[in-house]
């Protein structure tokens, strides 16, 4: 988490009613996640951004992009270092625009942060750098209004990152698409379930196929079999577990699905390419 005395200055969306929040910051933060995009805008010095597995160098005129519920830590290497941090909560633009107009665009920022540029350079001619003076000119001068025009750069700066930061992917096209459409209820069912026990048999039914059929449509649309798609959402929610959480690997173990630790080890080592304790180990060595 961000630690109050290591906050600069700060405008929480709890004290201005709006659905975002800015403050600038200046030393470290612990592993932690939270259900908000947040941006992070590197002002003075060096700075350590650690994503999931990664860790993103970060200097002046750097911008990093964290997606909602990725865990996620900071370490200034410098003295003075100063990041300016923007948390954006999922109703941000629902003052300004009708629904339909909102879920046209928003799932970008739910899905895959792959969908974006992880990290940003910015110069002093680029549309951001100006947005980022902007935004920290109201924040400090709060003039009458501030807030307004505040929000009004995170929409530009939400505007800019759709049309300028995607990673293209291939488009999906004729049977592609029909076939993710026909796989649709499944994956949802899973996303809401993995933890739980589900059963390939029980998963054809859903979509009125037979067991053959479905292993076949499910490995072609998603690239994994049943199963290794079930594995993976529960090593991802693991991963995020040990970063965020001071839980035994033991009741990880069972709380992301898996009733046999021996196994649960097992997956993560062949995941992973290391154990669970050594995942957090060196995620936590790596802030010291």
């Amino acid at each position: 988490m961000y630690l109050e005395n290591s906050i600069t200055n700060s405008l929480h969306s709890e004290d201005s009613q709006l659905p975002f929040s800015v403050f600038f910051y200046h030393t470290n933060s612990s592993w932690h996640w939270h259900e908000f995009l947040e941006l992070i805008y590197c002002l003075k010095g060096v700075y350590q951004i650690w994503v999931n597995d990664s860790c993103i160098p970060c200097m002046p005129g750097d911008f990093v992009i964290i997606d909602a519920r990725e865990p996620h830590a900071t370490k200034a290497m410098e003295p003075d270092s100063e990041i300016m941090v923007i948390q954006v909560e999922s109703n941000t633009f629902s003052l300004t625009f009708t629904e339909s107009m909102i879920s046209r665009y928003h799932h970008y920022f739910d899905s895959s942060p792959s969908n974006f540029q992880r990290k940003i350079q910015i110069t002093e001619n680029d549309v951001l750098y100006h947005l980022f003076g902007d935004l920290k000119n109201e924040f400090f001068q709060k003039e009458v209004a501030f807030e307004l025009s505040m929000k009004a750069d995170i929409e530009k700066i939400y505007v800019y990152l759709l049309r300028n930061c995607q990673i293209r992917q291939p488009k999906i096209f004729g049977t592609q698409l029909k076939d993710l459409i026909r796989l649709q209820p499944v994956l949802d069912f899973i996303e809401m379930n993995y933890r739980k026990t589900i059963r390939q048999k029980e998963m054809a039914q859903l979509i009125f196929l037979s067991g053959a059929s479905f292993c076949r449509l499910f490995k072609r649309v998603m690239g994994k079999t049943f199963s290794e798609y079930i594995n993976a959402l529960r090593i991802r929610e693991a991963k995020r577990l040990l970063l965020v959480t001071n839980e035994k690997i033991i009741n990880i173990s069972t709380t992301v699905g898996y009733d046999n630790v021996t196994y649960f080890n097992k997956v993560f080592l062949r995941e992973c390419g290391l154990s669970p304790g050594s995942y957090r180990k060196n995620a936590f060595s790596a802030l010291s």
